[in-house]
């Protein structure tokens, strides 16, 4: 029944009644479709949060991976150096240096002198030749990072992902170049200490008596 706010007003036709009904019917409708939309997507978005809170991605900043890679390129040279440290520890040292002398229980103080020396030569020509060795990788970083930054410079028209790259690229060169420098000074350092070390130990191998009677 149709209850008309002005009882003078005609009563509206049944097809007016019919349409606004529908018309309100629709919006129902629409209403309840969007409460069911909203509680689908807040499950999807609960979803997606706890898969990501299971599977944690930790993203790695440049100097962070420029570090690893800087590390990673200077394994097998540690690894040379440990070697070398374990062979000078175990491996006769003075043998080789006393192939000419005539009678090694009744060695001359000449012989001893020249073993003794040879040998030190020897020490010095190692630690000389790391030190160039270190040197030279360093002054390879050092001029590749000088070019790439003067390239970079000079090409204004840079593509897409180009300032990242060149971003990484010094990085990791920088990171290459601490690290030499470190082992250089570090080297410098213990390379005086070593020949001392050597000095010392040949003064008191009994295989070189001869130089006690100096």
């Amino acid at each position: 029944e149709v209850v008309l706010s002005d009882e003078f007003s005609p009563p509206p036709r049944q097809a007016t009644l019919d349409a606004e009904f529908q018309k309100a019917l629709q919006v129902e409708k629409d209403l309840y479709q969007a409460v069911r939309d909203s509680e689908r997507e807040m499950q999807d978005i609960v979803s997606l949060r706890k898969r990501e809170e299971q599977v944690i991605i930790l993203e790695k900043s440049v100097f962070e991976t420029a570090r690893e890679k800087a590390k990673e390129n200077t394994v097998d040279e540690s690894a040379v150096e440990i070697q070398e440290e374990k062979d000078e520890n175990h491996v006769d040292y003075l043998t080789p240096f006393l192939q000419n002398v005539h009678d090694i229980s009744a060695i001359t103080l000449e012989e001893a002198e020249d073993a003794r020396d040879e040998c030190l030569k020897a020490m010095k020509e190692r630690l000389l030749e790391r030190a160039n060795i270190i040197q030279c990788r360093l002054d390879e970083e050092n001029s590749l990072l000088a070019k790439k930054q003067a390239a970079f410079q000079r090409n204004r028209d840079h593509v897409e992902g180009a300032d990242d790259e060149f971003e990484r690229f010094c990085a990791e060169a920088m990171f290459r170049i601490q690290i030499l420098e470190q082992r250089l000074s570090q080297h410098e350092e213990t390379a005086l200490q070593k020949y001392a070390n050597l000095d010392q130990k040949l003064r008191q191998d009994p295989r070189l008596t001869g130089l006690n009677a100096k």
